[in-house]
């Protein structure tokens, strides 16, 4: 039995990453999710777009809750930044419900550097 600190990587090897970046991962690169979560152009953040929708649908096939502020919150805590888009300053609101995520080891096509995001 595994604890929640060892997950199963997705070439079938066992790693010290968490549960929750492997799933994490694991939506991220689905292509079924893409229209709610996905990979920025460069691979180098994700979005979230219609978080309502996000929570509703996508967070309970992958975790025990549909609470789009504690998915956050678990973001933060492995120490993922949302990024603020220069022109809009922040301060003004985007046209569609997008957030971004970036954290320096989740980055597309380098699955290996999740063992290196520790918890805070």
């Amino acid at each position: 039995m595994q604890d929640s600190t060892t997950a199963l990587a997705m070439d079938g090897y066992t790693s010290n990453v968490p549960a929750f970046l492997t799933k994490l991962w694991t939506l991220v690169e689905d292509p079924e999710t893409n229209h709610l979560i996905c990979w920025n152009t460069n691979g180098t953040s994700f979005h979230v777009f219609d978080q309502s929708q996000f929570a509703k649908e996508v967070l309970p096939k992958y975790f025990k809750h549909n609470n789009m502020a504690s998915f956050v919150r678990q973001l933060n805590m492995y120490g993922f930044r949302k990024v603020v888009n220069i022109e809009q300053g922040g301060l003004v609101k985007p046209e569609r419900d997008d957030t971004e995520f970036q954290h320096l080891y989740f980055l597309q096509g380098h699955e290996h550097l999740l063992e290196l995001i520790k918890r805070k």
